[in-house]
């Protein structure tokens, strides 16, 4: 299988480096992906699939079918960010103020140069293969969920297998975690209303900034005073917005924040404890708040025995010193997840940082510039894998 693999992988791996630089120019925001499923879609049929839209023709699946035997789902998502580029590269974003800066590009023409490839080797599997490009993963409540509801996903699957670009692992590595790995997230929203007046007579005032902020250092001991060693969590707060000018104490203050953890226990317990903290510092200080949570993806589960085989899989294909066993879980967020719900899945870290360079930006920042060789290693991960439970 190594030999015929990267034998296809040379042979699509071209063609995949210029469909990503081609996505990568073109990023769409969540919800808005209709370029990049057609795009897509329009790949898929040329090389003689059935491809068919989902979610208001955002999304995009299609079902290769080789005789009968077990059904490998695999999955790429398709949205960009709401940032402004800044790598300088000749296919850098055209759309101002829009990214592909979480490396969906890497992930979609990994997922379709892997699917040609499959379609070339169908002398080395039987059975079903179902490769899904899914938008909105990037916004809540995720277009998993959606894909899921209009069928896209099978009604039963053996494996579901999913990738993401990481600068923890250098190009050729593949980061794998079995067990919990990508957090479940609970998102807060804080509003503090105060009494306004004029910032040289305080006193008249309840001020809602000094509120606010003391609230935002008091949760923090939730993590460092109240969270156990054993429970990796994250409280994060990250947008603090109030006041119009220097001497106005204004009336309100918003802040908002996002809550990670790994057990729903563990949640449910943070978010008891934020509503105490909240209502009770704006209680001392005579200001009144109201607080919001709102819940995004559950917690990531790799299931162990296929992660198990995976593993024996991928060191058969990539050695075994580019196959990185992942001790930590991330608290990254993904809704890969919905998809671990409905069968066993493994989710990867497929590492995309330049080896020779000490220094080098991660996801979700206006400089992030994974390495594209890492797309060699991204097509032989989804062939591999569906090649080696349908074989």
């Amino acid at each position: 299988m190594k030999t015929a693999l990267k034998s296809l992988i040379d042979a699509t791996y071209p063609e995949a480096v210029r469909l990503r630089r081609t996505i990568h120019a073109n990023p769409e925001l969540s919800g808005k992906e209709f370029e990049t499923a057609r795009l897509v879609h329009d790949f898929l049929a040329n090389i003689g699939l059935s491809p068919k839209y989902y979610a208001g023709k955002t999304g995009v699946a299609v079902r290769l079918d080789n005789g009968k035997g077990k059904t490998v789902v695999l999955r790429a998502d398709l949205d960009a960010l709401p940032i402004e580029e800044k790598t300088g590269v000749d296919y850098r974003s055209k759309n101002s103020g829009v990214m592909h800066a979480c490396g969906h590009d890497m992930h979609t023409a990994c997922l379709l140069a892997a699917t040609k490839a499959l379609t070339m080797a169908k002398d080395s599997w039987k059975g079903s293969i179902v490769a899904l490009f899914q938008p909105s993963e990037e916004q809540a409540p995720g277009g998993a969920l959606c894909m899921i509801r209009e069928k896209a996903f099978p009604k039963s699957a053996d494996a579901v297998f999913g990738l993401h670009v990481s600068t923890d692992h250098a190009v050729g590595q593949v980061g794998i975690k079995s067990g919990s790995d990508y957090a479940g997230v609970l998102d807060f929203d804080v509003c503090v209303k105060g009494i306004g007046g004029h910032g040289a007579t305080p006193h008249k005032t309840v001020d809602p900034i000094v509120c606010a902020c003391a609230m935002i250092l008091q949760l923090q001991t939730l993590i460092s005073r109240e969270s156990p060693n054993y429970e990796p969590s994250i409280l994060t707060v990250g947008s603090i917005h109030s006041g119009t000018k220097h001497n106005i104490i204004p009336d309100e203050a918003l802040f908002i924040g996002t809550i990670r953890t790994f057990s729903q226990s563990h949640q449910e317990f943070l978010r008891r404890r934020v509503l105490e903290i909240i209502t009770l510092v704006g209680r001392s200080f005579r200001a009144n708040a109201v607080v919001s949570f709102e819940k995004s993806y559950p917690p990531g589960f790799n299931d162990e025995a296929l992660t198990k085989r995976a593993e024996s899989a991928l060191i058969g294909l990539l050695g075994s010193s580019n196959v990185v066993s992942r001790t930590v879980p991330t608290l990254y967020a993904e809704d890969f997840a919905y998809y671990q719900q409905k069968a066993p899945g493994l989710y990867l870290h497929l590492g995309v940082r330049d080896p020779a360079k000490k220094n080098v930006a991660g996801i979700h920042s206006a400089h992030f510039l994974p390495d594209e060789r890492a797309i060699r290693t991204g097509i032989a991960v989804h062939a591999g894998l569906a090649i080696d439970i349908l074989s």
